[in-house]
């Protein structure tokens, strides 16, 4: 893992992993899916420093449908991180839904290494909760068109409010555009709907309301430059 400048984003590689696990950990302490799938603070805050090689784990598996985005915070250190994954049309996606600054935990891959990473990091209760958040959002997920997902997106608290989340969006979106292919995520809060709304996502269909009281995602969707269909 080389320097890399403030707001830098790069494609993650092995030796990145460590870090971006750390970052990912920071960034779900605070964040509204994460706070709902695992309600303790004090509990939050352990499995970020404590799941570590397990996140670790769980995002080499996951990064390998896609491409796992990292961005440099102050001193070049990994300061957040995009997870997108290529979804072929008829084709689920390998991970569940994600935002800006922190959102979803994520689902990781099917079985395996994938799912024993996650039940290490979440526990038994915590893992029914975010399979709870992946049949949701799986049950809503556009399944005709091909296109980039936005699986996982989290910014670290201390580095919020820098443009950082809006590089790496830009950076996954510049590869999309590339390839003349439509964009699908769900936002958790509104200033991640309002983000996303920048770069040109609009609401795809009704809110998802997580239950018992839990945030509300909304899915968006972002049209393929060169005019691919907007799913029913």
């Amino acid at each position: 893992m080389g320097i890399h400048a403030v707001g830098e984003v790069w494609v993650a590689e092995a030796d990145d992993l460590d870090a971006a696990a750390v970052a990912l950990g920071e960034a779900a302490v605070d964040e509204e899916v994460s706070r709902w799938v695992t309600p303790d603070e004090a509990a939050r805050r352990r499995r970020a420093t404590d799941a570590r090689v397990d996140t670790a784990r769980w995002l080499d598996g996951a990064r390998r449908g896609g491409a796992l985005l990292l961005v440099a915070g102050d001193g070049g250190a990994v300061a957040g991180l995009a997870l997108w994954q290529w979804v072929d049309g008829g084709q689920e996606p390998d991970a569940a839904a994600a935002d800006e600054e922190g959102d979803n935990g994520g689902e990781g891959g099917e079985g395996g290494e994938g799912a024993a990473s996650l039940a290490a990091v979440y526990g038994s209760e915590g893992l029914a909760r975010l399979a709870t958040v992946g049949e949701l959002v799986a049950a809503r997920h556009p399944a005709d068109e091909p296109h980039w997902y936005l699986a996982q997106m989290a910014v670290v608290p201390h580095q919020r409010g820098r443009g950082l989340g809006g590089a790496l969006l830009r950076h996954g979106l510049d590869r999309a555009d590339g390839e003349g292919r439509a964009a699908y995520l769900e936002a958790s809060s509104p200033r991640n709907r309002a983000l996303y709304a920048r770069h040109g996502f609009d609401p795809l269909g009704d809110p998802i309301p997580l239950p018992d009281g839990g945030p509300v995602l909304q899915p968006m969707w972002r049209p393929a430059r060169n005019g691919g269909e907007r799913p029913a």
